[in-house]
């Protein structure tokens, strides 16, 4: 395969947009981590892809001696039943944990980062969570050859956009911005390869939640993720136009505000619903 190049990754990403044919795309958070599939795992990968997600959304952490792998730090015992910090363990121990799931155990473990891009070749994957294993993680990525289909996200930390901004690939990029001050900020930075911004609005006066400052970045940048999730510390993401008004309420008035607001991906627990929902909002 050509050695990825700013233009040649930027195209990639333009494909994947039109694929949509005017369509937000669908990232799904974590995969989808339903059954008897717990989050971060190839199954919810699998489930996800599979419910017409266009993006995996993972998490990735580092082992002790130097190996990733999907987990969401601070979910530890939710997830495995355990008071234990996962990146104090081996790869071996890593691999041996069970989760507690559902009401039961489930194994294989927590798995590898590798065998997640290894199994699903053609998937896109957003991996979350990883500014801080820069830059040795973006070395590991680029190595294995996968910078064609991978979109990496941060806060607009300053330590973790120099790591971005000093690494000889272009990964293709969004931060995490609340602020119009704080993408510009990232805008201003060279050597970053920045396709866009995941834009957060809790309150009507944010700087994001006026639908023409949404629109001022789309006409610069060709994704604009909002986010429809519901987290456990129950953070407004996007005004409230989330997944559990959209589920229990109406569609419109969750998803379908984010689309009308200008969104070219939202982000979703629910990626089965959400892509039968733009299909026929979108048209």
């Amino acid at each position: 395969m050509p050695v990825p190049t700013l233009e040649s990754l930027r195209e990639s990403l333009q494909r994947l947009l039109e694929s949509r044919r005017g369509a937000p795309l669908v990232i799904a958070h974590r995969g989808t981590p339903l059954g008897s599939f717990p989050d971060n795992t190839l199954r919810a990968a699998v489930g996800a892809l599979r419910s017409g997600a266009d993006v995996i959304e993972t998490d990735v952490i580092r082992s002790v001696d130097g190996e990733y792998f999907l987990f969401h730090t601070g979910f530890e015992r939710k997830l495995l039943d355990e008071d234990v910090d996962v990146r104090t363990l081996t790869a071996q121990e890593l691999e041996e944990c069970i989760f507690r799931w559902n009401g039961g155990p489930h194994t294989p473990g927590i798995e590898r980062l590798d065998t997640l891009l290894d199994t699903l070749p053609e998937a896109w994957v957003n991996i979350d969570r990883s500014w801080g294993l820069w830059p040795h993680l973006l070395d590991h990525l680029t190595a294995r050859g996968d910078v064609h289909r991978l979109l990496l996200k941060s806060p607009p930390r300053d330590k973790h956009l120099a790591a971005l901004a000093a690494h000889p690939m272009p990964f293709l990029y969004f931060p995490i911005v609340r602020t119009r001050e704080e993408l510009a900020t990232v805008e201003a930075i060279e050597g970053i390869n920045l396709i866009g911004a995941e834009l957060l609005a809790a309150e009507p006066e944010d700087d994001f939640a006026d639908p023409e400052t949404v629109a001022e970045v789309a006409r610069r940048h060709p994704l604009v993720v909002l986010n429809a999730l519901n987290l456990d510390n129950n953070a407004v993401l996007y005004l409230r136009a989330d997944d559990a008004v959209s589920v229990l309420d109406d569609p419109a008035l969750g998803w379908g505000r984010l689309a009308d607001v200008g969104a070219t991906a939202i982000q979703t627990d629910w990626p089965h619903l959400l892509r039968k929902f733009l299909e026929e909002h979108c048209g």
